[in-house]
């Protein structure tokens, strides 16, 4: 019952901040971007907490049980390397021109500097693709809450849904904002929480590795494995002998997206000032490296902790994203592993209420809009009322979803990177940026990456992030050569 109250407490308190948010919210600009008064502390939190879902606690937290410390310690560096360098690099352009122009979308700010296709395109792209991801988001807090708490898998969705909905529905991006400082907190605790909680279990770090090293994984192979480059992995892999091409590109995939996800870069725009932009490039990638490194090693540690417990391994092999809601509830008294459950449940909910609003808007702002003309209090109204169609999809396909949490994780951030890097660094540094080369490089991308994964990926297990930037860029460069003139068409 301890762990049923603590999870009621918490999702009351969003409720409670989204209803609060909904008295302060006075118009648009109020619901697309919190009035573009938002501090340092909640930029930041808000934009780890976005970035941070389930898929990065049980996805990339339980891949390493299966991939060993390769796979931690390459997510780890990429992890901080684009952390920083989307702060130095996307938010202060990104904050100047979206407030000279007015935008309220990243596609409404593709059009101030490409034209109308170039914003169809890009509503489009978020209107599939991140309703795509959101089904990786909706399984990952189903598998916890049935892990957990015992919960119906399809009960546990249903819940998740309806809290985020309506709170965002109500508060708009003030309810997501604020309730992602608490949501924030309360994931970077929970992260650093379970690995000490873990390395105490094991007598210290060094322990715990001399441990690992001595102890029987699958086929055959002592811990020492685990700290191999290319030696562990999904079997097919292996025997094609490409883990590392694998790792290094999967991991690539994931991590560059914080350089370009709508849902990220958006955070840039609502800061209040240059100076909350300086702060964050500091404070950010603290809270990114801290965590990362945190729950990215807990996984291979697994071994040295599942076993205690259990000498049935064959479920965590099948399904990775299960190792490390086993290791909370083991390792944890039951008031302790109620905050932790919380704190996992509030990596879902900080991240699917981003995507549900980006979505939303998107398609009030970017689409219907330049169908027809719309009064600002109509657009408000039918934006809130998108947030609750645009949920209904991806949970239905979370019911029974595809493959691991991390692989539906990466192929979206391939997708959504490649369409989308190439022309918002474009458009942030470039005087007179080229609408036809803009919209070639989106479409390019997207085609590249759905035609490699569904082609080549199981060949040459390279993901799609690799080729549809290269396809992306290629198209940009060549097209800006080629058609210097013919590129203003599309504007």
């Amino acid at each position: 019952m301890i762990i049923e109250g603590v999870l009621i407490g918490y999702l009351i308190l969003m409720m409670i901040i989204g209803i609060y948010e909904y008295r302060r919210t006075k118009g648009l600009l109020d619901f697309y971007l919190a009035g573009k008064k938002v501090g340092a502390l909640v930029v930041s939190f808000s934009f780890f907490a976005t970035y941070f879902s389930t898929a990065a606690f049980l996805g990339g937290g339980g891949f390493g049980f299966l991939a060993g410390f390769q796979w931690s310690a390459v997510l780890i560096f990429f992890h901080i390397l684009f952390a920083i360098l989307a702060w130095a690099i996307v938010a202060p352009p990104m904050k100047r021109i979206a407030d000279e122009y007015g935008a309220l979308t990243i596609p409404e700010l593709f059009r101030k500097r490409y034209g109308l296709v170039a914003q169809i395109c890009a509503a489009i792209v978020i209107l599939f693709f991140f309703e795509f991801y959101m089904v990786s988001i909706y399984k990952g807090a189903g598998n916890l809450l049935e892990v957990m708490v015992g919960m119906d898998y399809v009960s546990a969705l249903l819940i998740t849904a309806a809290v985020v909905v309506l709170y965002t529905s109500i508060g708009g991006f003030r309810a997501v904002v604020m309730t992602d400082l608490i949501q924030g907190i309360l994931v970077l605790v929970g992260g650093v929480a379970l690995f000490v909680a873990l390395i105490y279990q094991l007598g210290g770090l060094s322990n715990a590795i001399e441990t690992l090293m001595n102890v029987k994984i699958y086929g055959g192979m002592t811990g020492k494995a685990l700290f191999e480059l290319g030696k562990l992995g999904p079997p097919p892999i292996v025997k094609t002998g490409m883990v590392i091409p694998f790792i290094l590109s999967l991991t690539f995939a994931i991590s560059i997206a914080q350089l370009a996800s709508p849902q990220l870069v958006i955070r840039f725009v609502v800061a209040r000032d240059k100076k909350v932009i300086a702060n964050g490039m500091i404070l950010t990638p603290l809270l990114v490296g801290v965590f990362a490194f945190c729950v990215f090693s807990i996984g291979p540690f697994g071994w040295a902790i599942i076993p205690k417990y259990t000498t049935e391994l064959k479920p965590f092999l099948k399904n990775p994203d299960l190792v490390v809601p086993f290791i909370a509830m083991k390792l944890f008294p039951v008031g302790i592993n109620a905050l932790l459950l919380t704190a996992v449940v509030a990596a879902a909910m900080s991240t699917i209420n981003s995507l549900l609003h980006i979505v939303a808007t998107s398609f009030v702002r970017d689409v219907v809009q330049n169908v027809t003309k719309i009064s600002d209090s109509l657009a408000l109204r039918l934006t809130r009322i998108s947030v609750f169609i645009f949920a209904i999809l991806p949970l239905v396909i979370a019911v029974h979803p595809p493959g691991y949490i991390v692989e539906i994780v990466g192929l979206s951030f391939s997708v959504i990177t490649s369409a989308f890097l190439v022309p918002l660094i474009a458009a942030l540094y470039t005087k007179e940026p080229s609408p036809l080369p803009a919209v070639a490089s989106m479409i390019a991308a997207v085609i590249t990456c759905g035609i490699w994964y569904f082609m080549f990926y199981k060949v040459y297990w390279i993901y799609p992030v690799i080729p549809g930037l290269i396809a992306s860029a290629s198209t940009y460069a060549l097209l800006s050569i080629a058609t210097p003139k013919a590129t203003k068409q599309l504007a």
